[in-house]
């Protein structure tokens, strides 16, 4: 899987607890990969990468998601430590020329398809903010007042500066249908750091209900 960003999130998102104050999101293609070529680990392998993919462990504060398409996601919750220690490299790679090629079209932890660089949060005034997504039609309200980001088939004027931009809270502009089990503590991702979602689309992260979902543009 490839790093997609690190986060130090608001207080207000920080939904697992004080203790887990940021989140690192990582992402992988599996829709082109052929199930029975998987290298299968072993502590006992005379390969040095499947011993070491055998050594692995699970972040304690790992989220996996897989899309329909077999992609693969997943969310770490870090600690306080763990975000302020910033970019960590990955292990080295230990495969041997030749072997265990990714064949999934997607990019891993040794492809560097886009430079680090840094990401920030700035406030931006929605009226939604602070309010669970709804699918609404028209004038409809939400039951605790969101409002709907369109009128009359395009976008409100409050809305336009909004749009297509990744965020945290607040409106969200999924490229087809809300995703059901939204709250208002999500993340909504267009397509940075190398993601593909399908060409124009984005997702969502859902930090209290572990929703994900994305959809293509």
């Amino acid at each position: 899987m490839m790093h997609v960003l690190t986060l130090w999130l608001p207080a207000d998102f920080q939904r697992r607890g004080p203790q887990s104050p940021g989140i690192a999101i990582f992402a992988g293609e599996g829709q082109f990969a052929v199930e029975d070529k998987s290298p299968i680990p072993s502590a006992d392998s005379t390969d040095p990468f499947l011993r070491d993919l055998a050594a692995t462990e699970n972040h304690p504060g790992l989220l996996r998601r897989r899309d329909l398409i077999d992609g693969e996601f997943a969310i770490l919750w870090l600690t306080h430590d763990e975000v302020a220690a910033g970019p960590t490299a990955p292990r080295p790679d230990l495969r041997a020329e030749g072997e265990h090629i990714d064949e999934s079209q997607g990019t891993n932890a040794w492809d560097h398809i886009e430079p680090t660089t840094d990401v920030w949060l700035i406030p931006r005034v929605d009226p939604n903010a602070g309010k669970t997504p709804v699918e609404l039609w028209g004038d409809e309200v939400g039951p605790d007042g969101y409002v709907n980001p369109t009128t009359g088939g395009s976008l409100a004027d409050w809305a336009e500066p909004l749009f297509a931009v990744s965020h945290l809270g607040g409106t969200a502009f999924p490229v087809q249908a809300m995703p059901d089990g939204l709250t208002p503590w999500y993340l909504e991702l267009e397509e940075i750091s190398g993601l593909n979602f399908g060409g124009g689309g984005n997702a969502q992260f859902d930090l209290e209900s572990d929703t994900f979902d994305w959809a293509c543009g």
